[in-house]
């Protein structure tokens, strides 16, 4: 690679902000020493520090490990309420409804190529003897996808519960989308 190729992620962020990074993306609980490596600071005691204010401000959540150790594990639930609150100041209430039966249009799609009801219907098909098991990588596959379409749904429908409160807590909006992407991506 050439001088001129890609930049790390790190250019230009401090020790601080790259400990934020790495802390505020965890999908499970990490050590100090796991983070302080992956935000490449040397100071050990930098992202000590930085991750007990992440602790303080709710951003992260300090647990007791296995080996009896402090680890950092992400808070799902602030991450959660992140996602409704960015659909509602990026989407209109139009958009969410609409992507709300997009999403129930792919499930009702999935229950008629399977003759099933429901994703646990779904799933009680894979002990089928006479399943190749090509069939079965794709019900497994539709499952994941069925899953995480469930998750879009709910997550959508709780944008649009807290959308009128939410909007007239948000100064400058006028009810139109800032956002071309589509929800499920």
């Amino acid at each position: 690679m050439t001088d001129q190729g890609l930049e790390s992620w790190t250019e230009g962020l401090t020790a601080r902000e790259r400990v934020r990074e790495i802390a505020t993306t965890l999908t499970e609980p990490r050590s100090v020493e796991w983070v302080r490596e992956q935000a490449q600071v040397s100071a050990w005691q930098t992202a000590k520090d930085e991750l007990e204010m992440l602790v303080e401000f709710g951003q992260v959540h300090a647990i007791e490990g296995d080996d009896g150790n402090t680890k950092y594990a992400p808070n799902f639930q602030l991450r959660y309420f992140n996602e409704v609150t960015e659909l509602i100041n990026s989407h209109t209430r139009a958009e969410l409804r609409e992507e709300i039966t997009t999403i129930q249009d792919t499930i009702d799609e999935w229950k008629r190529e399977f003759d099933v009801e429901s994703r646990d219907e779904l799933e009680s098909t894979l002990t089928d003897n006479e399943l190749s098991s090509e069939a079965n990588r794709n019900r497994n596959g539709v499952l994941r996808q069925w899953e995480h379409h469930e998750d879009n749904k709910q997550l959508l429908k709780h944008a649009l519960e807290f959308y009128d409160d939410a909007r007239s807590h948000y100064p400058g909006t006028n009810g139109s989308s800032a956002s071309s992407l589509s929800l499920t991506q």
